[in-house]
């Protein structure tokens, strides 16, 4: 096996990652929307230029055409998670035990039926508007590779079988498995076939060029300060200030710093390595169909093809954020992106002499039960979603969906599903979380690295994995 070590890997957080490079290449690498100067007024201001705020604007003009609509980005859109992430795109068919067990069975159907639209709607959106992230509706596989992490989907399929949506979450034999990506690592697995995959950041970029066209008023570089709740409610930047009716935050892992959401999140890292091109590689493996993977890993591994046969592989390894500050450490770190490497390697050892040419990271926002919180405060005039916990490019289509009903007075069924206004069970405070965190991401991976090559994790790693369950956080071993 070629030398795994830190100094022989691609540097994090020298120039943006490769999905977004490619992106803004695209664009002719365009100049960002002016900063905000001076005062403005607005039917709705939107915080954040990700998925979710960018969602939201386009379900809000589908609904009301002539909304004004002024977005507030720090970056610049798509610069965020958003243009980070997998690209991984799928519903929530293996999260259906945890709905059931919150909601009961026929609201965790129809929350799960909702995600499933949501992937639906990302395809439609690309076609409509002539926006191409390399959408490729080819399945979500999720693969076991060690003892342990056999049939840790078993509750999963019982569920989907017992409510009728069998076809949704599907078992596959180590033979299927093979059929799909042939590793000597891979043993059985599961299969979700309305998964798909994108380029994040293209999506991104395609969704600001439609709001753009929409006459969405955007704003780059421009952070707000101050959030003074009031009719109308004021955001205060460095440069101005917006007066609207109604504010949503579309702030992702960013919204574990603000006030009213500090107890709400938690903050960890994750980062992707990436291959040189191998399509050949590729075709002597079968892994042709472009289907997402992950392992059963706490802390998953996540990996996937691009369109001149790349490999994208992830992994939540990252370490843990103190006081919702995002700096650093979400971008920068070499041991996470050893642990990637090392990952990627150890489930792919037939291409282990595949160079990595790029890496790169960013926070994921990890709310206490592993599903996003969406709602509203202030009165019913600012409105939020975050909380996607790794896994925000489906979900996050649901959340603008939902927001924009809400705003438009809440009378479409979406907007009374029951995960909004779900209550969540707050973390410590201060540095008692950053504390526990660090101790239980540390530990998880631990127990992750030792489980996949069949060795029994020690007792303290074994005892601290259970505290998140133990404490009522539905995360954790």
């Amino acid at each position: 096996m070629p030398d795994a070590t830190v100094t022989s890997l691609p540097t994090p957080g020298l120039r943006r990652g490769w999905w977004l490079r490619e992106a803004l290449a695209a664009e002719d690498d365009p100049a960002p929307a002016d900063p905000l100067r001076g005062s403005v007024t607005c039917d709705v201001a939107i915080i954040g230029g990700g998925y979710t705020g960018m969602w939201t604007a386009y379900d809000l003009l589908e609904r009301a055409p002539g909304t004004r609509i002024v977005l507030l980005e720090q970056d610049i859109c798509g610069g965020g998670p958003s243009g980070r992430n997998g690209g991984f795109v799928h519903g929530w068919w293996d999260q259906l035990p945890l709905l059931e067990d919150l909601h009961g069975p026929d609201a965790a159907l129809e929350i799960a039926h909702a995600s499933e639209t949501a992937v639906d709607q990302i395809g439609e959106f690309c076609e409509r508007h002539d926006v191409d992230p390399w959408f490729v509706r080819a399945g979500y596989l999720e693969i076991s590779a060690s003892q342990a992490q056999d049939g840790s989907w078993d509750r999963a399929v019982e569920a989907c079988r017992r409510l009728g949506v069998g076809d949704r979450y599907v078992p596959f034999s180590p033979e299927e498995v093979s059929e799909r990506c042939a590793s000597p690592r891979f043993r059985g697995g599961v299969f979700m076939p309305g998964g798909a995959t994108v380029q994040p950041a293209l999506l991104a970029r395609g969704l600001r060029r439609v709001l753009l066209e929409r006459g969405v008023t955007i704003h780059e570089g421009t952070r707000v300060r101050r959030l003074r709740p009031g009719d109308p409610v004021r955001l205060e930047t460095d440069g101005g200030e917006v007066r609207a009716e109604q504010v949503v935050l579309g702030l992702n892992a960013w919204a574990a710093g603000w006030r009213g959401f500090r107890t709400r999140l938690m903050t960890w890292g994750s980062y992707i390595v990436l291959t040189e091109p191998i399509p050949e590689r590729l075709q002597e493996i079968g892994w042709t169909g472009g289907e997402a993977l992950t392992d059963s890993r706490f802390t998953v591994s996540y990996f996937r093809t691009t369109r001149d046969g790349r490999i994208a592989f992830g992994a939540g390894v990252g370490a843990a954020g103190f006081g919702g500050v995002i700096g650093d450490v979400f971008t920068k770190d070499r041991g996470a992106v050893a642990r990637a490497a090392a990952g990627l390697r150890h489930l792919l050892p037939m291409l282990a002499d595949v160079r990595l040419e790029d890496a790169w990271g960013g926070p994921i926002d990890i709310s206490s039960d592993r599903l996003p919180a969406i709602g509203s405060m202030h009165g019913g005039r600012v409105h939020y979603a975050h909380g996607y916990s790794g896994n925000g490019v489906g979900p996050s289509r649901l959340a603008g969906r939902v927001l924009a009903a809400i705003i438009d007075g809440g009378r479409d069924p979406i907007a009374r599903l029951p995960i909004v206004g779900a209550r969540k069970r707050p973390f410590p405070p201060e540095p008692f979380r950053y504390v526990g965190a660090r101790m239980i991401r540390e530990a998880l991976v631990r127990k992750d690295e030792a489980e996949q090559v069949d060795r029994r994790p020690n007792a303290l790693v074994r005892l601290v994995t259970r505290v998140p369950r133990l404490l009522g956080y539905r995360f954790g071993h």
